[in-house]
This record gives structure tokens, sequence and C-alpha cells, in this order.
């Protein structure tokens, strides 16, 4: 073997070194895996706040060059999360090239048990913001202000009807069902129209074929904004960071608050290089400012959760809400 000119080894050992600590690095970060074929799961038709998660984010990761390819979204509505986490679990399993849109609406279908599946069965990754909620009305609406509704509700529980984007009992039925008891009216005597995603339940809502929309509010936001519907109180005991006109529940005498979180969760199976790429992507893409821009506007507030933090989370909310759902008498 001919040996290299000394100056030239050099070059060459110094740059398999720096090859060799890319290398480690990469590997370190989980960047060593690559999703071929990314995907995000919408669990409801287009339109709700599952379906803006998964758009959102596709949005952010092409608009800042994060994946090798575009990522698809795939809408999958049923059962408020349950026809989508029966999917990957039995289907997808080991798949790290997806990814799923996660709510308390899934906590509530879990505690319900509409699903046999649990956040166990999966792999929760993210929590990317959190969101309020509240009940609107068309512009026209005899219904003014909360306490009109209050009152409504009080003569004839039934005299009101309330459209949500998810299954009875998920959250946009839980959501009028607090409200309700905090406010002394029987929560089972509620009328409940679901609906499946918050768009449908907008639609119902301007058709008229509803009273109120129980739906969150960058469901709300666009028609809001239009002067179609109006906001009869936000369901939170601090005003949205966008919407600071918006009166809350806690405002208005209703000591009721009750966000929305949104997230992701992966495949189970999925294997720990994929599971830590998606976990970095998502943690630096809600820290980009491309993200905040898309967060503000979309009216979300900035409350993030990564890993084991936000799997610990889900887990012993699914608890809570097991307990709720039986104090509500929603279930047995």
């Amino acid at each position: 073997m001919i040996p290299l000119p000394s100056n030239l080894a050099r070059r060459v050992a110094l740059g398999a070194a720096a090859l060799a600590v890319v290398t480690a690095a990469t590997t370190a970060s989980g960047a060593g895996f690559s999703p071929e074929r990314p995907e995000c799961i919408a669990p409801a038709n287009p339109g709700g706040g599952w379906d803006t998660i998964c758009r959102t984010t596709a949005a952010v990761l092409q608009r800042r060059n994060t994946l090798k390819s575009t990522m698809y979204v795939s809408n999958m509505p049923g059962g408020s999360g349950a026809v989508a986490i029966a999917n990957v679990v039995t289907k997808r399993k080991g798949d790290g090239d997806v990814i799923v849109a996660a709510s308390n609406s899934l906590s509530f279908t879990m505690a319900a048990g509409r699903t046999p599946h649990t956040y166990a069965d999966v792999i929760p990754i993210a929590q990317i913001a959190a969101e309020y909620g509240g009940f609107f009305v068309r512009a026209d609406s005899k219904l003014k202000t909360l306490g009109d509704l209050v009152a409504a509700l009080k003569a004839n529980p039934a005299s009101v009807s309330f459209a949500g984007g998810s299954a009875p009992g998920s959250f946009d039925h839980v959501k009028t069902a607090v409200f309700a008891k905090a406010i002394g009216v029987d929560a089972t005597k509620l009328v409940y129209v679901p609906f499946q995603g918050g768009g449908e339940a907008i639609t119902a809502l301007l058709g008229g074929h509803t009273d109120i929309a129980s739906i969150d509010l960058a469901e709300a936001s666009a028609q809001l904004e239009a002067g179609k519907i109006r906001c009869l109180g936000i369901v939170s005991d601090k005003r949205s960071s966008k919407h600071k006109d918006l009166p809350t529940t806690y405002e208005q005498g209703v000591k009721v608050s009750f966000p929305v979180w949104r997230g992701f969760y992966m495949a189970p199976g999925a294997s720990p290089e994929a599971v830590k790429f998606w976990t970095e992507t998502v943690k630096a893409m809600v820290a980009s400012p491309e993200w905040v821009a898309e967060r503000e506007r979309l009216g979300w507030e900035g409350v993030n959760r990564f890993g084991d933090e936000f799997a610990t989370y889900a887990r012993d909310e699914l608890q809570r809400y097991q307990a709720l759902l039986k104090e509500l008498g929603f279930v047995k």
C-alpha cells in the first residue's frame, strides 16, 4: 500500500473523525430515522379540531423543509377517535411513518368504554397546544347572553339543543353536562346532537338545525370573524389570548373551566428511533416562529408536554374522566 502524504492523511483522518461525530449525533437525536411516507391521521371529517391539527402540522413541517416528502393527511372519522385508534392498533402496528391527532375527546371515548383501547395501547408523544371551548349561537339567536341560556335550561333543560363535534359522552357533550351541573340542571336531560367533527356541528348551527354549537374556538373562529355566530361564553376561568373580547363562564357567574389539549400519539411497536424522530420533530416545530404564528392565528394557547410527561398526563386524565362520567351519570 502506498502511504498517503502526511497532510492528506491528516485531512482524511479529520474528515473521518468529523463524520463519526455527525453520525453519532444523528443516531442520538433520532434523525437516523426518516419517514418514507409521513402521514397524519385526523379521526374526524375535515373542518374540525383534529383535522386542523394535522393540516396545520403538515403545512408548517413542509414550510420548514423538515420532512423528505410531503405529509399526507388521512381523515378517519368515527366514534370520536374510536375508529382511528382501532385502525392504528390493529393495522398499523410498528408503522413509524404515522402520527395520529388526539385530544380530550379521545380520553372521553376511552373513559366511556366506547373503545377497548387506552393510551397504554399506543405511544403518546406530544401535547402541542391547549384551547378553550365555548357555546356559540347564530347571530340572530334569541339567546343574547349566557344568562339567557342559564334561564332557558333551568326552565326546561330540553328546550335548547346543542350540536357537538363528538359522540354522546365525549368532550363536547361533557362540556355541556359539566356546565349544566354547575347551574343545578340535570345533565342527562339536555338535548345533545352529535356530529363527526366541529365543522359539521357549525353547519348544523348555521342551518338552524340546532340552537347552540358546543365546540372549540378554532372551529368557530372563521364564523365568529364573519359575524355569522356569537359566543355566549368561553368555558374557562380566563379569556382567550386571541379572542380577548369573548366573555368567560367564570366572569358570568358559572364557575366552570374545561380546556382542551391538542396532541399526537403513534402506533404501538413503532421503533425507538421513529418515536424519537417524531417527538423531537414536533418539539422543534412548536418552538418555531412558523408554528407560533399558526397557533396564534387559530387562537390556541402555548401549552406543551412531550414524551413521558405527556403520556403520564394523558393516562392520569383518563382516570379523572372515568370518575367524572360516573358522577354525571353517563356511565355506571
